[in-house]
């Protein structure tokens, strides 16, 4: 397909290499917990509350420099947007987040979130390219990909995070 970096031939998430390579991310298992107040809105059983993630281990084996690329190769029906990049607070011996499930974040008098902003473009269908740059300061990462509504999961299971370390 016309756009699309050689090496990028299935969904998941990608970065380039200082020599211009593209590889994927290695996926980690991420235990979930909800915390806070879970409310079921309507009959659609959305729930809305925080959620909590821990990945073992205190570093990813993914080290990266700034700018950082990435590119998201999405299953169908999905927008990169729908990806939550994630800040990890490092812990003894894990990495664990906390962000918002159900949309809006409310951030007053709420504990800190560790959601950190990002834009993408599209260069083809299902496929959209990230550059992390300005505002990204060191520290472990990880991409969530957004959790299917249809795989029986409950949010309190666990499911994968692409993680990255920025060392500069």
């Amino acid at each position: 397909t016309a756009g699309v970096p050689a090496g990028i031939d299935d969904v998941g998430v990608y970065y380039r290499t200082k020599d211009g390579v593209w590889n994927e991310v290695d996926a980690e298992v991420v235990n979930f917990k909800t915390g806070g107040v879970l409310k079921h809105v309507g009959s659609l059983g959305i729930v809305k509350g925080d959620l909590n993630g821990n990945i073992g281990g205190v570093g990813s084996r993914l080290q990266l420099t700034l700018p950082a690329e990435f590119i998201f190769y999405v299953p169908e029906g999905t927008s990169p947007g729908e990806y939550q990049l994630l800040k990890l607070r490092i812990n003894k011996d894990n990495r664990e987040f906390r962000s918002v499930t159900g949309g809006v974040a409310h951030e007053s008098g709420g504990a800190q979130r560790d959601d950190v902003e990002y834009t993408s473009r599209k260069i083809a269908p299902r496929i959209y390219e990230i550059t992390l740059n300005d505002g990204i300061v060191r520290g472990e990462y990880g991409f969530l990909p957004p959790i299917e509504a249809g795989s029986g999961k409950n949010m309190a299971s666990s499911g994968k995070i692409y993680t990255f370390s920025i060392v500069e």
